[in-house]
């Protein structure tokens, strides 16, 4: 056989065939036909495991619809029955403000006590209907206890489950198949809140432990879009029995006292389980009408007002979260509370007027070479005037510069004048200022210096909360500009303190802690201190220390119902919101 012959034998045989063919007959007696046949077997051979393997993955996909289609159909016909003595891990979820927050539930409701324990054990209560009930967290730097009356359990899972409706299908929720039960709250109209809402219970389709109770509020006034949402993963579940030292270790080991005596934050841990619940909608409107009530709120429609009170819960689950933290500083609802975060950003926070490098003038402070002292405070000196509302108007920069010039004319003159804002918001417009959509008080110490000066609010006119015609007197002015100076690092921001006098200071104004911010130590590390951020502008009056630590004393320009009374302390560490940023004082004409 030629050499050509046996390659093409080689190419179309395996070596098995050849070996085969080697001990049946000699290599040479093969004929053409014979391997074309067993061409021919080999490609039927080949188009049976095809055949075979098509009919094998048909039938496995028949079968993965057909299991589809029976989970789809699977309905829970049992319906959960939760424990009556149980500990649970529970994740509170509420996307709509990006919060998460950790729950630790100990329930014995036999004998009518349970332990909810938040971050941790930072904040613990003890709830007992027929004893007394506990509240052990942090007020400062220390863990106090304090005492209550008896109070009633809160349902960390639905109390009454037989308004929800078996639903079709599995779900696949946190890895875990789920059949579910819903409540749709009954009727054509809203509930008490304002909502339709719908409440979802998953429970594991094998073990019937909960796995997830989820909540969707829907208004017919606004569309029918869903404005309101919030779940609870339950992410631990053991029944009981619980030891009786869960609920009583810590009070008998700590010196407990009435909590009527204590008039630190709102935590709300019972108001707040209680309003995820579906009986909770009535609640909901108690507070929110209390809410309306304290700040004199009025809306111009049943939609706009359902909406109004979606953001305030969910401004209020936040507020309540972050007292449950054990931080230094502590939040109340105010006037902002039914705003949304834009809302409030576009009320106080306008588009901002760039500010130019060094102010736009040369002149830095000094360091006096004199330690500064840690505690200075001008308002005891009688140099700052009493705390201002801006209103809904970005015109925060006008409370700034005349609290530094008032500052400044108490020093040289040791008299106390209340500083025109309205003035410079009638007529700085040339130097760059924009009335209720922003300023700079460097621009506005421009136009006081070309004026000739400021009026006093006794002689221009009150401040309107919107820019009117200017009609600036130079006659009436109680004071002349020379110039003003730059204050660029916290050491100087001290000295300028100590030596000078009260500052005009701009800082990052747009977390919700500083929006909310009741009272306490500021140190939210979230808030920024580069220019870009710098977005308000107010006057720092003071130092203050607290464990080791200086603060600024900052008055703010939002009424005295914010803050304490109208003031904030912010921590210096990091020129924590830039207080030491872009800070000024103005010079007078002495």
């Amino acid at each position: 056989m030629s050499s050509s012959k046996q390659a093409l034998l080689s190419l179309d045989e395996d070596p098995s065939e050849r070996l085969l063919a080697g001990v049946s007959e000699p290599e040479s007696s093969e004929s053409p036909m014979l391997v074309r046949r067993r061409r021919n077997a080999r490609t039927i051979w080949c188009a049976i495991v095809a055949l075979t393997s098509g009919i094998l993955i048909f039938i496995g996909i028949l079968t993965i619809l057909r299991a589809v289609q029976d989970a789809n159909n699977l309905v829970p016909t049992k319906l959960p029955r939760f424990p009556l003595s149980y500990e649970a891990s529970v994740m509170v979820n509420m996307p709509y403000i990006n919060l998460q927050e950790p729950l630790y539930a100990h329930v014995d409701e036999l004998r009518g006590v349970q332990k909810l324990s938040y971050y941790g054990d930072t904040d613990v209560y003890i709830f007992n209907e027929t004893g007394p009930s506990y509240q052990i967290i942090p007020v400062g730097h220390e863990l106090r206890c304090f005492v209550t009356e008896p109070s009633p359990l809160q349902h960390v899972f639905p109390a009454n489950m037989s308004v929800f409706e078996p639903q079709h299908g599995v779900t696949l929720i946190r890895g875990r198949s789920c059949l579910s039960w819903r409540y749709v709250t009954p009727g054509d109209g809203p509930t008490e809140d304002g909502l339709k809402g719908q409440y979802t219970l998953f429970v594991d389709q094998h073990s019937e432990e909960p796995v997830r109770f989820h909540y969707i509020g829907r208004s017919d006034m606004l569309g029918g879009s869903h404005v309101d949402e919030y779940f609870l993963d339950y992410e631990f579940v053991r029944e009981g029995p619980i030891d009786d030292h869960v609920f009583t270790a810590l009070p008998s080991l700590m010196n407990c006292t009435n909590l009527s005596d204590f008039h630190g934050p709102t935590r709300a841990p019972q108001q707040d389980l209680h309003m995820l619940m579906p009986e909770g909608a009535l609640k909901k409107q108690e507070v929110f009408a209390a809410f309306k009530q304290q700040h004199d709120k009025a809306y111009h429609s049943s939609a706009e007002e359902t909406q109004r009170m979606v953001t305030f819960h969910h401004n209020l689950r936040y507020i309540n979260s972050m007292n449950r933290q054990g931080r230094s500083f502590h939040l109340a609802p105010n006037a902002f509370a039914d705003l949304t975060h834009a809302e409030r950003l576009a009320r106080h926070r306008p588009n901002r007027v760039k500010r130019a490098a060094n102010n736009g003038a040369p002149l830095v402070h000094r360091l006096s070479g004199s330690d500064a002292p840690d505690e200075i405070d001008w308002r005891k000196e009688g140099a700052v005037t009493p705390v201002k509302d801006q209103g809904f108007c970005g015109s925060c920069w006008t409370f700034g510069t005349t609290g530094a010039l008032e500052g400044a004319i108490f020093v040289n003159y040791k008299k106390l004048y209340n500083l025109s804002q309205q003035s410079l918001m009638d007529c700085s417009w040339d130097e760059g200022n924009m009335a209720c959509d922003g300023g700079l008080d460097y621009q506005a110490y421009a136009w006081i210096m070309k004026a000739g000066g400021i009026e006093s609010s006794d002689t221009y006119g009150a401040y309107r909360n919107a820019p009117g015609y200017c009609h600036f007197n130079a006659s009436n002015a109680v004071a002349r500009m020379t110039g003003f100076v730059n204050v660029t690092s916290v050491d100087a921001l001290n000295d300028a303190l100590a030596t000078v006098g009260p500052l005009s200071v701009s800082i990052d104004a747009t977390l919700p802690s500083f929006y909310f911010y009741s009272g306490g130590w500021f140190d939210d590390v979230d808030c920024k201190s580069d220019v870009e951020s710098l977005d308000h502008s107010v006057l720092a009056v003071g130092v203050t220390m607290h464990n080791g630590q200086k603060y600024t004393i900052v008055k703010n320009s939002w009424s005295t119902h914010w803050g304490e009374d109208g003031y904030v302390k912010i921590s210096q560490k990091d020129n924590l919101c830039g207080v030491a940023t872009a800070a000024t004082y103005p010079l007078v004409e002495v």
